[in-house]
């Protein structure tokens, strides 16, 4: 068996989805290297072994007293011999991190494959006092040096788009379109929509509002206000807007503020919805456009699975062309949200349950993406 190494600093559940694909296979060993603890009962299902480290880097001094005794400890030191002496068919590091970067300039002679979750790269946007860039600016380092050092790159955006980083990526590079894990697709239950009411759905928490794009407040109102039901789950991104989503929960009664659901049993909560959605829109005055061109958020697929058409934002081009293409759902502008509504009730809503059949199976990590990723890890490797 082949032996890959995974090293995140935060463990995600979209590399999860990954190792347990390839782990099903009977074909690799699969050990996960992380510096925060996970939820072990859920990753011992796509890893082998798993090793933490476990440290927090934020900067504040309590953080930063801790770090530099944890570096400077027997067991830190321990901890970085042990994975320089590992010799597995391939290491995939994921990354912007300080920490991720250190492990790849001290795996030189290593085969070693960056996974770019996130292009920071295409994180410019105009500075002001509230967001002065200062993550943007070593995040962008991280990585430039992350996949200078690396034998081959992961991402998640579509096939192309490192070239429009300001910098040329030499090494093979592979496109990994987050697909559907065929465990967790919900049996689709023929379910019809109620005639006059809807249920749309965000699987993740309220997103932090901020001068680069729309209010996630004024998203809520916007839906909410045309009678349609809106819920959303988890905590809010920014925990002082948190008291003001319990408030509307309870004020406004189409608006409901679920708690967290365990990636297992997400995608059973979100089937019982009639539609999912994207509520992102950016001001592309001072984001930089690249950012939702090239974008590809997992919730997305999380939709596919759960068997229900999507609402996507058309700012997003990669992901509403996948969203068009295969006619599971349809995408919109800001300007279109107040008249929501009359567009769900244009579209055809049994014909995109069906077209959301055939994605599950068109999309399936197992037998669709997995076969691909294992010839490019064969490429790196050689």
């Amino acid at each position: 068996m082949k032996k890959i190494v995974f090293i995140e600093y935060v463990p995600s559940v979209y590399v999860f989805r990954l190792a347990r694909c390839l782990k099903l296979t009977g074909k690799y060993e699969t050990i996960l290297i992380t510096f925060k603890r996970p939820d072990e009962k859920l990753f011992m299902k796509a890893y082998d072994e798993i090793r933490v480290m476990e440290i927090n880097h934020k900067p504040n001094p309590i953080n930063l007293l801790r770090l530099l005794k944890k570096v400077l400890s027997k067991e830190w030191r321990d901890f970085f011999k042990d994975i320089k002496n590992m010799d597995p068919f391939i290491f995939q590091i994921n990354g912007p991190d300080l920490f991720t970067m250190l492990i790849i300039n001290s795996l030189r002679e290593k085969k070693k494959v960056y996974f770019g979750y996130d292009i920071w790269a295409f994180f410019e946007k105009k500075l002001s006092l509230e967001h002065p860039g200062i993550k943007e600016f070593f995040q962008k380092i991280f990585e430039k040096k992350s996949i200078m050092m690396s034998q081959g790159v992961l991402h998640k955006g579509p096939p192309g788009e490192l070239s429009f980083l300001k910098y040329r990526v030499t090494c093979p590079d592979f496109s990994l379109v987050p697909g559907c894990l065929n465990e967790w697709i919900v049996p689709s239950k023929n379910k019809k929509k109620q005639k006059g009411e809807i249920n749309i759905v965000f699987a993740g928490g309220p997103i932090k509002s901020w001068e680069a794009g729309v209010s996630f407040k004024d998203i809520v109102r916007d839906i909410t206000s045309q009678k349609i039901h809106f819920h959303t789950y988890g905590p809010c991104v920014n925990p002082k807007d948190h008291k003001w989503f319990i408030d509307e929960d309870k004020n406004n009664e189409y608006y409901h503020f679920h708690a967290s659901e365990t990636p297992e049993n997400l995608n059973k909560e979100l089937s019982k919805y009639d539609f999912g959605i994207n509520p992102v829109f950016y001001d592309l005055n001072i984001m930089n456009p690249l950012l939702p061109k090239t974008a590809m958020a997992n919730k997305m697929f999380n939709y596919i699975e759960a068997g229900i058409p999507i609402i996507m934002n058309k700012q997003f081009e990669f992901m509403s062309d996948i969203v068009e293409k295969n006619k599971i759902g349809f995408a919109i502008n800001y300007e279109d949200l107040k008249n929501l509504r009359e567009i769900i009730d244009d579209n055809n809503y049994q014909e995109m349950k069906r077209k959301i059949k055939i994605a599950q199976k068109k999309y399936s990590l197992n037998k669709k993406l997995v076969p691909k990723l294992e010839k490019f890890y064969e490429e790196v490797s050689k």
